[in-house]
């Protein structure tokens, strides 16, 4: 080690007499003592600063990467009101009594016109203007993905790995919550396309809302996405607008539809054909995660042709498959912005619910989505199903999702009849 020290102190002494600088000869400068020079003193050093320096890096990496803030079961009363309380004027009307053509989360959900057009139904039929909850949720999800959390997909820290050397897809914690953002992201981005196709213009006969079609475009960014990228990346350019920045920007497009929406001057079709397209395909969403997570904990599978067990795509390794948790918790995001969306369309479609008799189906579709929500082991395993030592946290929130998914098929079949 020590010519190790020697080797380098003479690199930098040759350094400083090129550009003119050398050192002192005064025997009494402490410096002038090859054993107390400061080069050799600064190396002597430099282990306990990597080492302090390493410590405080992974401290950032555990609060960016490892905590949620907001992010819990009671986000959604945070977000929209309770249900009955009414945030904006009870009504707004034209000068001969005829209600301004706009919209209303309370307007009749299946006299075939949208919330607000009273064209049709005359003057005894007034409706009220209102901000649309699923809007606002929308709001607040980003809000809490970007804003009052780091983007992490897209964090250069995140894609650079431990040091460097590990991905952190291959460790038990610190993708977790990278991989919940990506499935609260796959929701957002559905919720995204209902409202500019369909819920936010009438049958879509009229013209698709600016603010609504400017947000889905937003949303589409690659998640991945930084300022500055890879440039052999064929999937991102290598300089553009992060995914952080792009999710960031759709939150005023959000607000002004609804600010527009308050005002009656924007529409939003609660009919009950809308709210049975939003609900099938939220639950196409989920069959195809529920598939992905039986995949990856399925290590055997039964052959119709050798009427015998075969290996699978998945495995049963318990704690040491450090590829699980990335499904687990993108499903978590899932069901963790579910939890919030549907809560916000319940209020949106009270009518339709109402109308319908869905409330009894629909609590238990909340309550399973909620269970899904509630699970978060500190370490995920994929083990057997019926194993002794490690559970299949897979399967459980296979579980979970398929019953949800359940419950939306049977919402869906009732609103077919």
């Amino acid at each position: 080690m020590t010519r190790i020290v020697d080797f380098l102190v003479e690199i930098l002494e040759r350094i400083g007499r090129f550009f003119g600088l050398r050192r002192k000869t005064d025997p009494n400068d402490p410096f002038a003592d090859p054993n107390r020079g400061w080069f050799r003193r600064l190396l002597g050093a430099l282990p306990a600063i990597l080492t302090v320096l390493a410590i405080v890096y992974v401290g950032v990496l555990f609060w960016r990467f490892c905590f949620y803030p907001g992010m819990d079961v009671a986000y959604p009363q945070r977000i929209i009101p309770q249900e009955g309380v009414i945030l904006d004027r009870p009504e707004v009307t034209r000068p001969n009594g005829d209600a301004e053509p706009g919209t209303s989360t309370t307007a009749s959900a299946d006299s075939g016109l949208p919330a607000g057009d009273t064209s049709a139904a005359g003057n005894s039929d007034p409706r009220t203007c209102a901000h649309s909850r699923i809007v606002q949720m929308q709001v607040g999800l980003l809000d809490l993905m970007v804003n009052q959390n780091p983007w992490v997909p897209g964090d250069p820290q995140y894609r650079l790995g431990f040091f460097g050397l590990i991905d952190f897809a291959d460790t038990p914690w610190f993708d977790n919550k990278a991989a919940m953002q990506m499935g609260m992201l796959t929701v957002v981005r559905r919720v995204s396309l209902d409202l500019a196709d369909t819920l936010g213009r009438v049958r879509g006969t009229s013209e698709a809302d600016p603010d609504l079609q400017a947000a889905q475009g937003r949303l589409r960014v690659n998640e991945r996405a930084w300022v500055l990228n890879n440039p052999f990346d064929p999937q991102l350019q290598t300089v553009m607008e992060g995914a952080e920045q792009s999710y960031r920007g759709a939150i005023p497009l959000y607000q002004s539809y609804n600010d527009r929406l308050g005002a009656c001057n924007a529409l939003f079709d609660v009919r009950r054909d809308n709210l049975r397209t939003l609900i099938d395909r939220l639950a196409a969403d989920l069959g195809s995660m529920a598939s992905r997570l039986n995949t990856r904990s399925k290590a055997k599978e039964w052959s119709v042709e050798k009427k015998a067990f075969v290996d699978a795509g998945g495995n049963n390794l318990g704690y040491f498959d450090f590829r699980a948790d990335n499904l687990f918790h993108e499903a978590r995001g899932e069901l963790f912005a579910l939890h919030g969306v549907l809560q916000a369309v319940r209020q949106d479609f009270a009518k339709t619910i109402e109308v319908s008799d869905l409330r009894q189906v629909w609590d238990r579709m909340e309550a399973h989505i909620a269970e899904g929500v509630r699970m978060n082991p500190m370490i995920v395993a994929n083990g057997q199903e019926d194993g002794t030592v490690t559970p299949d946290h897979l399967a459980v929130m296979g579980e979970k999702l398929l019953r949800a998914r359940a419950n939306m098929v049977e919402l869906r079949d009732i609103l077919d009849r």
